[in-house]
Order: C-alpha cells, then structure tokens, then sequence
C-alpha cells in the first residue's frame, strides 16, 4: 500500500518538474485557441486542476490517521472531533469530484485543440473512466453491485497512475 503512495507522489512530482507538461513559450501566434485560451494554456490549466484532483492521495490517508488518532492527538472530545472531521471530508470529496470533472473536460478540450497522438487519448479515456465511474459511486440510481463496480474501478490507484504515466510519455512523443 505504501508502495503504490510512493508511486503516485513519485509521477505527481515528474508531471510537476517534467518540462514537457508545462506550455512552451513560443510566441507563435498561429496557435489553436478554444474559449479565449491557447491550445497550450489549457494543458497547463488541466495539470494543475489534475494534481489538485489527485491530492485525494495525500488526503485519504491523512483522513484515516486524523479519525483513528485526531481527538488524542488534538486532546479534544471525539464525537465533535469525527463530526467535524466527517464534514470536512464530505466537503472536500464534492470539491475533488468537481475539480476532476474540470480537469477532464479542459484536458479533452486541450486535446481536441492540439494534434494528440494515440496514447494521450487513451490516457483521456482512462482518466473519464475515473471521472464517470466516481460519479457512479454517488449516484443512487444504479444497481448495488454497478455500483460497487464502479467503486473498485474509481479506487485502483494503478488505474490512475497508468493514466498519468499515460499523460508523460506522450506528451513527451508530442513534444
């Protein structure tokens, strides 16, 4: 389990120093534009609302921690300690789901913009089945089992971690 945290953090790390996921600076004015961006300013609004998004990595952990050891920790009741807690955490999952539906959508729009080649749209692809099977899990209409599905597909870490490495190789093809 450690592991696969050593991994994520490793890739967040690559994708944040990789100078190829950051937008060049050529003054080309020929550039692809959608919705008043360049093709490229909206691969770099996409990174960062992507890593904002995969902070759940750090987060869920620290959830943990903070529930099991919080209210000695903290020398506070641990009723009121796991209310709060509970609600920040309700909190920050709607916020996590909403920046990974931006992410997804400005990173497809970067895409469509941009001449992609085949790997980043397959990266794209898994990074909607993460979006899509996320919002399964919170939607009450699907079957149990549909959604326990999408569940354990939203939570493989080497499904987002595929997507990311995804994201750098081609991105370093294209570039």
């Amino acid at each position: 389990m450690r592991r696969t945290y050593l991994l994520l953090i490793t890739a967040f790390l690559m994708i944040i120093l990789s100078n190829s996921a950051l937008a060049d600076d050529d003054d080309d004015d020929d550039d692809e534009e959608i919705l008043g961006f360049d093709g490229e300013d909206a691969g770099e609004i996409a990174l960062y609302l992507m890593i904002a998004s995969l902070l759940i990595v750090v987060w869920k952990p620290t959830f943990m921690w903070l529930r099991k050891n919080g209210p000695e920790r903290f020398d506070v009741e641990p009723r009121e300690f796991k209310r709060k807690l509970g609600t920040f955490n309700r909190r920050f999952m709607k916020v996590h789901t909403w920046i990974g539906i931006g992410a997804a959508i400005v990173g497809t729009l970067h895409g469509l913009v941009l001449d992609w080649h085949w790997t980043l749209w397959v990266a794209m692809g898994s990074i909607w089945l993460l979006v899509i099977s996320g919002l399964m899990m919170q939607w009450k209409w699907p079957p149990r089992e549909f959604r326990k599905g999408a569940r354990l597909l939203h939570l493989q870490r080497t499904f987002a971690l595929f997507a990311v490495t995804l994201l750098i190789i081609g991105h370093e093809i294209v570039d």
